[in-house]
Formats: C-alpha cells, structure tokens, sequence
C-alpha cells in the first residue's frame, strides 16, 4: 500500500527556499570574490575622496575666510585699489587673489562679489562685468545683486537695453529682496532711455501697484502720467 505523501507546511517551503538563497548566494559570492573585492575596494576608495574633499574644501573655506577678513575693510574704507591687489608685502592677498586661489569656496564666491564692485567703483567696468559674471555663489540676495551689478555695468557702457533686461532679471531673482522696487525703478529707467516706452511704462505701473510706500513713487507716478500722454 502506498503511504500518503507527507504535507508539507509553508513554513518548511520558507526555511527551504532561504537554504537555498544562502547556497546560492554563498556560490556566487565565491565565484566572485575577486571581482567583489575590486567593487568593494572602489566603492572605498570613492567614500574616502568625497571625504578628504570635503575636509580640503572646508580647510581652504576658513583659509579664504581669514584672508577675507583681513582685506574688507580696506574696500568699507573706499580704497578699492588696494582691496583689489592687496598688500603682499604685510601678508595682506587682496581680493584678486582671494578669487583665483580659493573661487571653489563660499569665501571665495563672496569675494567674487565684492571684487566685481571694486572693480566698478573704479571704472574698470569689463573687469567689473567678468567677476559679476563669474559670481554663482547659493546666496540669492548676492546672485541678485550681481545681476545689478551687470546692469550697471551695461548703463554705464550706454546700452541701456541690456541694463534694463539685467535689472528686470535682478527683481526677479529674489522676489522677497527690499531691493525688488529699486531694480525695477532702474529696469523702467533704462527701457525708457533705450525708447522701449510701453516696457517702461508696464513696470512704472507694477511698482505703483505693487510698491506703493516705494521712497522714489512721486517720481513714478510723474513717469506714468508722461508715458501715457507721449
């Protein structure tokens, strides 16, 4: 007589089908072992560069910090020449150093800023226009205010277009700036210059809506009644 077969449980089917996941996975593991090792190696070797250029990045951010600090008081004073170059011979990097040795850092992105500014106040406006440029720092307010600064750069180049589209690109930028009506006074200020009176015109009037307690709204206000009987 045949005996019945034995029913077998689920959990026997479970332990069972583990036992041979690990055999399986214990042979492919030594299969393998040569080429996991390369996998493994390389995956380390990648944790530990992220790491060391981390801790590098961090180490050259405080070294810019510190020769930062040493320089800005000089561009708060006015004398931008010598916040450009510095004073080599006290140990005092100016700007312009700040820049191209340690530009990768925050330090370095702000320096970027305020090396384009220096610039400007003296008149140097294409190297003033290269570091606004240059300026891609996380700092919204600062990536505004270069936007600013190319605009400048461009009205006092006369293309008064250009000037308009990059102070209207500053507004935009950073909405919650205070700064926000100031750039879109000059934005309207420049398309007006460049003969563009409806673009004028259209921010004149946001400004008015939008900014009324604007310092300059006498002033736009004046602008809107001229545009709209030209």
């Amino acid at each position: 007589m045949i005996k019945p077969r034995k029913k077998i449980k689920k959990q026997e089917l479970k332990e069972d089908t583990l036992v041979l996941t690990y055999y399986k996975a214990r042979e492919f593991v030594e299969k393998n072992k040569k080429i996991l090792s390369y996998v493994l190696t390389g995956i380390i070797i990648i944790i530990a560069g992220i790491i060391i250029y981390r801790n590098n990045l961090k180490a050259e951010n405080e070294r810019a910090e510190a020769l930062f600090s040493k320089i800005i008081s000089y561009y708060d004073n006015g004398d931008y020449k010598t916040a450009i170059d510095g004073i080599p011979q006290r140990n005092i990097q100016g700007l312009k150093y700040i820049v191209e040795n340690y530009g990768g850092t925050n330090a370095g992105e702000i320096a970027t800023y305020y090396l384009a500014n220096a610039y400007f106040m003296l008149g140097d406006y294409d190297n003033a226009l290269k570091y606004f440029k240059e300026y891609d720092g996380s700092d919204k307010l600062l990536l505004s205010a270069s936007l600013a600064g190319i605009a400048s750069v461009y009205e006092a180049k006369g293309d008064y277009r250009k000037a308009a589209e990059y102070f209207e690109k500053a507004a935009q930028k950073f909405k919650e700036n205070i700064l926000v009506p100031e750039y879109l006074y000059n934005s309207a200020r420049n398309y007006k210059l460049a003969g563009e009176k409806e673009k004028a015109l259209r921010l004149y009037e946001r400004i008015k809506k939008e900014y009324p307690n604007f310092s300059k709204i006498r002033d736009v206000e004046i602008y809107i009644a001229s545009l709209r009987e030209s």
